[in-house]
């Protein structure tokens, strides 16, 4: 017997968690699944204060750097964000998301950039930009949300030649009849907890 534990991965702009797995061979079967007791609804979404440098002179676009959390670029889902500025003789200025900057360029395709309707000027600038990000580190996801395993339903997916498979492994209080894995990899949804096959 094999227990597979999936591993999250968190989506830094949705906070949605996808448990993958790998591990098992083609035509494993599947003998038991565990179910959580507690689920997590989604990664938690929290505020950041960080302090930005800006070069001197006309600046109208920089880059957060890469250990920085990244920013959710969507301000729908979250609270807009303030860049607070000052430079050598010029008064401190509280900018505001959405009119006096944006976040992400148009693709959202660079999520930590930050671009300025207006640039900004002056020497020995201080800056700080306070925004929200989605927590993307695993450990710190937070299971609170019970599970009934007579209630609830346990799938797995499964690719094959580019095409995805939904296979139900729980449901409702029944385990399936040891389906065989038909991939080495694939995901399970927020119930299972793990899988533990015949290898």
């Amino acid at each position: 017997m094999a227990l597979i534990t999936p591993t999250a991965a968190i989506n830094a702009q949705t906070g949605k968690i996808t448990y993958s797995f790998t591990g098992v061979a083609t035509a494993d079967t599947l003998k038991a699944v565990v179910i959580r007791p507690k689920m997590c609804k989604g990664a938690s979404m929290l505020p950041n204060a960080l302090t930005v440098t800006v070069a001197d002179g006309s600046v109208t676009q920089i880059t957060l750097g890469g250990s920085d959390p990244e920013p959710i670029t969507d301000y729908t889902v979250r609270p807009a964000a303030t860049f607070v500025y000052s430079a050598d003789s010029q008064a401190e200025q509280t900018l505001k998301e959405g009119i006096d900057f944006t976040i992400g360029n148009a693709t959202g395709t660079t999520p930590k950039q930050i671009n300025f309707s207006t640039a900004l000027t002056g020497a020995n600038k201080v800056c700080v930009l306070n925004y929200s990000y989605y927590d993307v580190v695993g450990a710190n996801l937070v299971y609170d949300t019970p599970i009934y395993p007579s209630n609830c339903r346990g799938v797995m997916t499964q690719t094959v030649s580019n095409t995805p498979y939904n296979i139900i492994i729980w449901n409702e209080g029944i385990l399936a009849q040891e389906p065989k894995f038909v991939a080495t990899a694939g995901t399970v949804n927020a119930v299972v907890e793990a899988l533990i096959t015949d290898a």
